[in-house]
């Protein structure tokens, strides 16, 4: 029963406890780690190339060395045609199925173990038939009477075991066919203490009721699985391969890699097992207060505890030492026994925990998947994300390949944190207490997010931080606005919705919540790696501006810096996935304005008793007054109209002549127009979150999308009428009503206007926050809300939410369906400034020399060394002949060179730099001579023979040089001579 009044305590069975998605989601942990893991481990044995799988990328120039930028890349980015189809020719990609091999060995030995495991515990000689020691069957009826009072559906089996001297019991097995095996010392104490005896019958009867038995076993049989497949093969692979790597010469680019490996199975070791403690405390908690709530006597859980450890250091030791406990301290066993109020309690541990176990399933999904598909063996680890994101464009990856494994990570956070925030949320609302801000949650999990993204070798392989590792802070910001937005719209929802049950609103703001989480790990995936590692270039993306919309670009410097630094990341977030998660983020608020007034009481089975509970709804509240909220909205929309007729006014003072307006000028006008709205939009979310008493963060988000949406159409109004205002005109001269013309501008900033104004809201509201918090102007509890108002006053409400929602979704759908076709028109990447290539340490630069001829270049050679053969066989046939030049003859040996050079510039060119520009003077060459020696015989001119003949000759000595040079670079190797392929 739940009593009014702050401090008040509710019954633990009125929210769900939540542990079932937290063992879920090591399950899920395990699984996908099991496939990243050990592709590493089969990848040692894996050497189709005898380069490990990675000499394509040898051929092309990559040099891991140099680190995970893009001069280690330069070559493989700038030729991925051709690594492409090298790829397709050497390296065997394995079948769909082979990524589910793994995981699946783990599930089916797990499933064995499973059934295994009671049947070994329940083995003869371990334990004994209760038949065998309880002679007049008393402890069966006691047993009987037990199971009865707990609700149990058939009396549990029941085993002794005679060498257990404690007074406890275990329960194993499945939960539809438990064993509950008696410890002697059980046995002993029931005589003398029955009440005790009772009580740990009723404790382990709990854990059969709640279904703690088939969640802990799968649990236990997954993990097992799991080391006996996965991690010890990967510990013994780790320990093998340091003899060797200290002697590659790839050792130095690997030490990072290899420091992570070992770190891997260690993090998990510890991940899995603290999360699994934690969880099986709870479930401990919760057994107890369904064995005292059938009745046994608190009194047995009044254990002497020892005494706390003296001394800070102590302190901390024991605290620690209580995170690897299954059970918790017999004091606050007792505690939660007289207010359970902490099983509610959104606490730091789980927090970290989950964060760090999505983003390891995020990026090993990822990166398994993806890796694998473009490249095999060993290499597929030491490619780091960023390259697979540039270098699997043209690879056999679905496009659902990262929504898939965000979604994953996603479902699996959400399952765990959104209900304990939503859990935490409905606690103190039903309790009176102060609902949590979701602020330390937020940064726990986002500490969590980033510490698993550390964990990975995700945006740092050959180096030990990224290039910008202060970009980390947006991974702990995701989860501060995930934390925040959840807290905050559990909050709303839970107070205003008046169904019978809570489930249609928990699975409307989880579904939103998961939506968002998926969005950005599809986003980080791709954009935010790219981002922290230095990949993305702002000097090449000024250059892209300037050649994509030329114009007089010098007096304008500034705004298309601020494009190149802006748009790339934008570039990445206005993606139909990011834009439907902005979309959620406040309309699902939104709707709740729309709900009508709060039920007073509400009845519901109760889940581990006989009876109903009673769970009295609370108080009926409504959201805060959506007047204000559309008043702020509406004078932010005339403001924004204002700001665009200024960008309009300031661009008309430089405007071109009329055959120059567009290209620069035109995308000049439309990203001030974006500044202005967005400007606007944020300065509006900020006043809205400093007057919010409640929800300052989903009023912010509504308040600046809907100007958003407002000052989108003055944009579009002012471009539709453009020129009809003399000191407004920019693209036009005369004065024309020209709609059509005016939508595909406004389309092209939809979707980065969104996505720009939910971030700058987010801005807003954290930065009023930080100075109510240090000037101490928020009260410390919310102002009670107001009534929900006359019909007229509901009528009008939801009718404006109803207009409101459906011009966003409309939005929403045409921006997304343009990312959609622009993103299917142009590559998701952004653009790289590729460094000159430079020159490769010793060791290196021989192998790249041998991968060169073994993936193309010796064939190249060797077909140009015979037709070069049947030329000179050629000429001397026409030697012999008194210098006869027949054209059937010479025609197709002109024509075969012209071939082998067309296959040439497909290849790679020397990944040398000395090399490279020989064969680039060898292929100009040969192909000037084959043009020419064709020409000489269609036109009957001897002196363009010549000419070409001398062409070949000159053609063949650079060739010679080039052969030298690669047997320079090859002397640290063991390769043939390149030489020898003449």
């Amino acid at each position: 029963m739940v009593t009014a009044g702050t401090g008040s305590r509710i019954d633990e069975r009125a929210i769900s406890a939540g542990t079932t998605m937290r063992f879920a989601l090591l399950v899920i942990l395990l699984l996908v780690s099991s496939g990243s893991m050990m592709s590493a481990v089969a990848g040692a044995k894996d050497n189709p190339d005898g380069f490990a799988g990675f000499g394509c990328q040898f051929a092309a120039g990559v040099d891991p060395t140099q680190g995970d930028g893009a001069v280690s890349y330069a070559g493989a980015i700038a030729h991925n045609d051709a690594l492409q189809a090298c790829l397709d020719r050497y390296a065997s990609r394995p079948p769909w199925w082979a990524d589910l091999v793994w995981p699946g060995l783990v599930l089916v030995a797990a499933g064995v173990l499973f059934w295994v495991l009671p049947a070994w515990k329940a083995r003869r000689g371990r334990v004994v038939a209760l038949e065998t020691v309880d002679h007049d069957g008393g402890i069966r009826r006691a047993v009987a009477e037990l199971a009865a009072t707990a609700g149990l559906a058939q009396v549990p089996r029941v085993v002794i075991d005679p060498t257990a001297a404690s007074a406890s019991a275990v329960v194993f097995g499945r939960t539809r066919r438990p064993t509950v095996c008696l410890h002697a010392g059980l046995l002993a104490r029931r005589s003398r203490d029955p009440e005790g005896f009772r009580a740990v019958l009723l404790h382990e009867f709990a854990h059969i009721r709640n279904g703690d038995v088939t969640l802990t076993y799968v649990t236990v049989a997954v993990w097992r699985a799991f080391v006996l497949l996965v991690l010890l093969p990967y510990l013994v692979w780790c320990a093998a391969v340091i003899p060797t790597s200290l002697q590659d010469p790839l050792w130095t680019a690997e030490q990072p890699y290899a420091a992570r490996a070992f770190v891997l199975p260690i993090f998990m070791i510890v991940l899995v097992y603290l999360a699994r403690s934690d969880v099986l405390r709870s479930r401990e908690v919760y057994a107890d207060l369904a064995a005292v709530r059938w009745g046994a006597d608190p009194r047995g859980w009044a254990v002497p505890a020892a005494a706390p450890a003296g001394g800070k250091g102590r302190r901390l030791l024991a605290s620690f030492v209580e995170l690897w406990r299954t059970h918790p301290r017999w004091d606050l066993r007792r505690d939660a026994l007289a207010d359970p109020a902490a099983l509610f309690g959104v606490q730091a541990l789980p927090m970290f925990l989950t964060g760090a176990a999505a983003a390891m399933i995020s990026a090993q999904a990822t990166h398994y998947l993806a890796a694998g598909a473009l490249i095999t063996g060993a290499a597929a680890a030491m490619i780091s994300a960023q390259a697979t994101h540039y270098l699997a464009a043209g690879a056999l990856i679905s496009p659902w390949t990262r929504p898939a494994t965000a979604l994953l990570a996603a479902v699996a956070a959400t399952g765990v944190a959104g209900i304990a925030l939503w859990r935490a949320v409905a606690h103190a609302v039903l309790t009176g207490r102060r609902v949590p801000s979701g602020v330390r949650a937020g940064l726990w999990l986002g500490a969590g997010m980033a510490a698993g993204v550390l964990d990975m070798n995700e945006f740092a392989v050959a180096e030990w931080l990224p290039a910008r590792p202060q970009v980390l802070l947006l991974v702990v910001c995701a989860g501060l606005v995930f934390a925040g937005w959840t807290t905050q719209c559990a909050h709303l929802w839970f107070t205003v919705w008046s169904g019978r049950t809570k489930l249609p609103a928990v699975l409307l703001v989880m579904a939103a919540a998961c939506l968002l989480l998926t969005a950005w790990f599809s986003w980080w995936q791709s954009g935010g790696v790219d981002l922290a590692s230095g990949w993305i270039s702002t000097e090449a993306e000024r250059r892209t501006l300037e050649s994509i919309f030329p114009g007089p670009a010098a007096d304008h410097r500034t705004m298309l810096y601020v494009s190149a630094v802006v748009f790339p990341g934008l570039a990445g977030l206005q993606r139909p996935l990011v834009l439907a998660a902005v979309a959620a983020l406040w309309l699902v608020p939104l709707l709740a304005w729309m709900t009508g007034s709060v039920t007073a009481l509400r009845r519901r089975p109760a889940r581990g008793a006989s009876d109903d509970l009673v769970e009295p709804a609370p108080p009926s509240t409504a959201p805060p007054p959506l007047r204000p909220v559309l008043l702020s909205a509406a004078l932010g929309g005339v403001v924004c109209w204002v700001a665009v007729a200024a960008t309009k006014a300031y661009l008309h003072t430089w405007q071109p002549p009329l055959g120059q307006r567009g290209g620069l000028y035109t995308f000049l006008s439309q990203a001030w127009a974006m500044v202005a709205v967005v400007t606007v939009a944020t300065a509006a979310a900020g006043v809205a979150s400093a007057w919010a008493r409640r929800y300052p963060l989903l009023i912010a988000l509504i308040t600046a999308e809907a100007t958003a949406l407002a000052g989108l159409a003055g944009h579009f109004v002012l471009l539709s009428a453009d020129g009809c205002i003399p000191p407004l005109r920019t693209l036009a001269s005369r004065c024309y009503w020209l709609p059509t013309g005016a939508w595909p501008l406004v389309r092209m900033v939809l979707g980065p206007v969104l996505v720009s104004t939910a971030i700058g809201a987010v801005v807003a509201v954290a930065a009023v926050s930080a100075i109510q918090r240090l000037r101490r102007a928020r009260a410390a509890s919310p102002v009670p809300a107001p009534p929900h108002g006359s019909r007229r006053g509901r009528l009008a409400r939801r009718v404006a939410v109803s207009v409101l929602c459906a011009a966003a979704v409309g939005t929403t759908t045409v921006a997304a369906r343009y990312a959609s076709r622009s993103t299917s028109q142009t590559p998701d990447k952004y653009h790289v400034a590729l460094p000159a290539q430079v020159a490769a340490p010793a060791p290196i630069a021989a192998m790249q020399a041998t991968a060169w001829l073994k993936f193309g270049g010796r064939d190249l050679i060797l077909r140009y060394a015979a037709n070069d053969a049947a030329l000179s066989k050629a000429l001397l046939q026409a030697a012999d002949a008194h210098g006869r030049l027949e054209s059937s003859v010479f025609k197709p040996v002109c024509a075969k060179f012209g071939r082998i050079m067309r296959d040439a510039t497909r290849y790679f060119p020397v990944p040398d730099p000395q090399a490279a520009p020989l064969w680039r003077t060898f292929l100009d060459r040969t192909q000037s001579g084959s043009r020419g020696c064709a020409l000489a015989f269609d036109q009957g001119d001897n002196h363009r023979f010549m000419a070409s003949m001398q062409q070949f000759h000159e053609a063949d000595v650079t060739l010679r040089s080039v052969q030298v040079r690669l047997d320079e670079l090859r002397l640290a190797g063991a390769g043939p001579s390149a030489t020898g392929a003449r």
